[in-house]
């Protein structure tokens, strides 16, 4: 006997759907755990907590080594399907979320306050349509994703344009079709072009065969390309703009102790004529070697060895090098007992002699050089004083002191041997810098007017060596010194004094940022949302 089935058919696409959602209990339990989500933010809490759910399930499966004995097992294809398609998921995973990320960058930028009440100024906040940003949306982003503040602008634009003038490439990505990166490079190339033309290159992109196959240069030449043909005055500001935010000259500290790195980036015909002149240099000193270059103990200079210093002797030639060495003196809190038992002890060994005072004056101990390129072995407050102002909440008579580091502001710590040679060639000026043993951090100063004086504008750029808004590492002397109380009502010292940028300082100024530091220098900001960050200051075991 035959056995016929008959099968029902949707009348519509709608229908259709639901009952294949119906049919599948995964699809029909993911929708329930959707709609009991409700909102974007807690969908990617739970999404996230199901990324590292994945992570652990693959760790737990993975394949460990004890020792020297290497354990194994055998695989079948489906195992080695699962793990393919675990990367090639997380791959459009991590796309999508980055297109997450854009739109609600976007929207954010996009929240700005508006004046309710002319006469009270009341204001409300509103969020414009996408396109508008408000003034320091890229200070919270850069806080709440511990990006550096020019990461977070760049992203921060790029995520708007992205939005804004290629919203259909956006779309490939969150279906997974593209990956973000190509968004984000054509969107970049868009960046000074009219709305139609945007538009057009998006388009023309979407319509090319093989486009989601394209590789890094390809995309990026392609869309430069459209600009310049269809839009030349925008592609002619784009290439402006991306030379004038590359051009510079950079020094960081070398991974190597005791090394740093000088980078500069400009117009080719620029780099090409310094390059020449540094190569030609260093071709005279291979030629005519000096003792400096070629003593006698140690082996020939390499081709880089004779190009920096040709680099150097071109650079600083009839120039007045002044560097700035801060000597790192830790500080070892004493009893006052043990420090007077030990004076009567010398007194009662030895009774013609007297024990020598602790200068409270800056001056360092008797027989201590205050220009002792070391540091001193019982050393006083720094070597800079101009009996302004008071140097250091406790007595020296309470501290004991070793020898410290010397440090140059944005190279790091250098040795000893350099800073002789320092000294004996630019004759640069020491500082002295009592920072607590424990913490590392340089201690307090003070004064009783409203512009720091010099040394306290020093103490705080000691301290804080880099602007102290979360994330930012802009240089502290090439920041505002800023009172956290506003004077009178909070002091001209170092407890309540910060250094920060124009553009934080800026944000705070604005109230769109709030921030208190303790005595000891941690500062802890609020941002307008609420969320609050800390940032501590430069301590000499972080950078030790």
């Amino acid at each position: 006997m035959a056995v016929s089935y008959e099968f029902y058919e949707p009348v519509s696409p709608v229908e259709f759907v639901l009952l294949q959602s119906l049919s599948d209990p995964k699809q029909r339990l993911l929708n329930q755990l959707l709609n009991a989500l409700g909102s974007p933010a807690e969908m990617l809490t739970f999404a996230n907590r199901i990324s590292r759910e994945a992570f652990h399930r693959l760790e737990s499966d993975a394949v460990r080594n004890t020792g020297s004995i290497a354990t194994t097992r055998s695989v079948d294809v489906d195992d080695h399907r699962m793990l393919e398609k675990a990367v090639t998921g997380s791959t459009q995973l991590a796309s999508t979320s980055q297109a997450v990320q854009a739109m609600a960058m976007a929207r954010y930028a996009a929240i700005d306050e508006e004046l309710v009440d002319s006469d009270t100024g009341v204001t409300t906040k509103v969020e414009h349509p996408l396109g508008h940003q408000a003034p320091f949306a890229d200070t919270d982003l850069a806080a709440a994703c511990q990006m550096a503040p020019r990461t977070a602008s760049s992203k921060l634009s790029n995520s708007i344009d992205a939005c804004t003038k290629t919203p259909g490439l956006l779309a490939a990505a969150v279906e997974g079709s593209i990956p973000y990166w190509k968004v984000s490079l054509v969107a970049s190339e868009l960046v000074s072009a009219s709305p139609e033309t945007s538009h057009r290159v998006e388009q023309h992109l979407l319509d090319t065969k093989g486009f989601d196959t394209w590789g890094y240069l390809k995309v990026k030449t392609a869309a430069r390309t459209l600009v310049t043909q269809w839009e030349a005055e925008a592609a002619k500001k784009a290439r402006v703009k991306e030379a004038k935010e590359t051009t510079g000259v950079w020094v960081r500290p070398s991974d190597i102790p005791g090394m740093a790195e000088l980078c500069a980036i400009g117009p080719a015909d620029q780099i090409a004529r310094i390059y020449g002149a540094v190569d030609q240099l260093a071709d005279q000193r291979a030629k005519n070697p000096s003792k400096a270059d070629d003593p006698a103990t140690d082996a020939k200079p390499t081709l880089g060895q004779l190009r920096l210093g040709a680099l150097h002797d071109l650079v600083t030639q009839g120039a007045d090098v002044s560097y700035q060495v801060v000597i790192q003196v830790p500080v070892v809190r004493e009893e006052r007992e043990e420090q007077a038992a030990t004076a009567a002890k010398r007194a009662t060994d030895d009774p013609e002699h007297e024990p020598e005072a602790s200068p409270d004056d800056g001056s360092p101990p008797p027989g201590q050089s205050t220009s002792s390129p070391r540091g001193p072995d019982h050393s006083g407050a720094p070597a800079d004083t101009d009996g302004t102002e008071s140097d250091s909440t406790a007595r020296e008579s309470d501290h004991c002191y070793t020898t410290g580091w010397a440090r140059i502001a944005g190279i790091g710590f250098i040795r000893p041997e350099v800073l002789d040679a320092l000294i004996e060639q630019f004759g640069c000026r020491l500082t002295r810098a009592l920072v607590n043993a424990d913490t590392g951090v340089t201690g307090e100063t003070s004064t009783t007017v409203y512009e720091p004086t010099p040394r306290i504008r020093q103490f705080v750029q000691q301290r804080d060596q880099t602007c102290r808004f979360p994330m930012c590492t802009r240089a502290a002397i090439r920041c505002d010194i800023d009172h956290v109380i506003e004077w009178p009502q909070g002091p001209t010292a170092g407890h309540n004094l910060a250094a920060l940028c124009r553009h934080h300082h800026d944000a705070k100024t604005k109230k769109h940022w709030d921030y208190d530091m303790s005595d000891d220098g941690v500062c802890t900001w609020t941002s307008r949302t609420g969320r609050t960050y800390i940032t501590y200051p430069d301590s000499v075991h972080d950078a030790s």
